[in-house]
């Protein structure tokens, strides 16, 4: 894939400050003791379980002991998967035998400040033996720690979901960064992590091997099981960069495979951009079968609108594309509303509305095989043309 040298963007970046991570424990290392058996979520320093589900602690442990632990570090009771930093990780029963469910819980450094937007990171991995994968991984801000004196789903809360269907899907091998933005009430002190209202449940495939002999693995074709690691919290903060000297913009992605790897914009204009070059919005993000923009795709189309107000006699046009699962009809629809909710953004930041234009193809234009989980998310995109009147 190429990309545009774009010279001359005000470019909105999120910028942390390492120091103030706001998570005692991001990858589960300040532990009480090495665990060697399931449940242990207890030994860590600072993460917790909110309820009578028994979340589980995995760790390398000593060589003398591997052969021992049902949560050892890489290879364990539930798969193989090295920890992303340090030597542990934490592990979770997205969804279990009926209504069972695990879920982690940890103090934050400090309060959040009301109004203030703090960018929650997380890295994921569904487990090597996971027969079942689920939508959506929920997550909660909450003013003081929560218990709860049973094991089911948790209620009653108001939790933000993240997409885990688009972003691992039935994949095992690799950590899946996950993120959300969330403006804050004033107060939270304690985030909850888990599995509150799944929609949608679907087989991997995956199966335990016969040498598991874990009483927990033999009943594990209804489970969806998790890893979770490097979770971090920073306050979000915007600050405008001028780029003109910046060597490259990772927020356009040039899908034309004519045009040079680099094309150079002046400082004061983008006309040099060839007209009728297709460009696909690296960052523009939504939820699994919505058309409601993520907040994290405001800075990518922030850019796009500056240059369009600049700028009158230019114009652009958005396209909606899904992959070829469901039915088509729906995508159809879908691909519309979401090409449409990146106009409608565009307009509402002072585009002037007749120079912007909306269309969706549905899975009609794939540019990867839908064979594969990473060719349906190549698919899953929204593009547009900048073309000048």
């Amino acid at each position: 894939m190429k990309w545009i040298n774009t010279l001359g963007l005000l470019l909105f970046c999120i910028q942390f400050d390492l120091a103030q991570n706001l998570i005692p424990d991001s990858s589960f290392e300040s532990n009480k003791f090495i665990p060697l058996d399931y449940s242990a979520i207890a030994a860590n320093n600072s993460w917790n379980s909110p309820s009578r589900g028994t979340t589980d602690l995995f760790c390398e442990c000593k060589k003398k002991d591997k052969k021992n632990s049902r949560v050892d570090v890489p290879k364990n009771a539930m798969g193989e998967q090295a920890a992303r930093s340090g030597k542990c990780y934490a592990g979770i029963f997205a969804c279990s035998h009926g209504f069972y469910r695990e879920y982690l819980q940890t103090p934050l450094q400090y309060p959040l400040q009301a109004n203030k937007e703090y960018v929650l990171s997380m890295y994921v991995s569904l487990s090597d033996y996971s027969p079942l994968a689920v939508d959506k991984i929920g997550v909660c801000f909450l003013n003081k720690s929560a218990k709860y004196d049973y094991s089911g789903v948790i209620t009653g809360l108001r939790p933000l979901y993240i997409n885990v269907e688009d972003e691992i899907g039935m994949e095992t091998n690799e950590w899946h960064q996950l993120t959300l933005i969330y403006r804050a009430k004033g107060g939270e002190d304690n985030l909850l992590i888990g599995s509150f209202g799944i929609k949608r449940l679907w087989k991997t495939g995956n199966t335990v091997p016969p040498e598991i002999s874990s009483p927990i693995n033999k009943r594990m074709e209804r489970d969806a099981y998790y890893y979770f690691d490097d979770i971090t919290i920073y306050e979000y903060k915007r600050e405008v960069i001028d780029t003109t000297e910046a060597p490259d913009n990772p927020y356009f992605a040039l899908m034309a495979p004519e045009i040079p790897d680099t094309i150079v914009v002046e400082p004061d204009t983008i006309q040099s951009v060839p007209s009728d070059i297709v460009l696909t919005f690296k960052n523009v993000l939504f939820e699994t079968g919505e058309a409601v923009l993520s907040p994290l795709s405001y800075p990518e189309l922030d850019i796009i609108a500056f240059y369009l107000k600049a700028d009158p006699t230019k114009y652009i046009e958005i396209y909606g594309h899904t992959d070829n699962v469901g039915d088509e009809k729906k995508n159809l629809e879908l691909s519309a509303n979401r090409a449409k909710a990146v106009g409608n953004y565009l307009i509402a930041k002072g585009v002037i509305n007749s120079n912007v234009s909306s269309n969706g193809y549905g899975s009609a234009k794939p540019i990867e095989s839908n064979e594969t989980p990473e060719g349906r998310k190549q698919n899953r995109r929204v593009e547009f043309i900048l073309k000048k009147r």
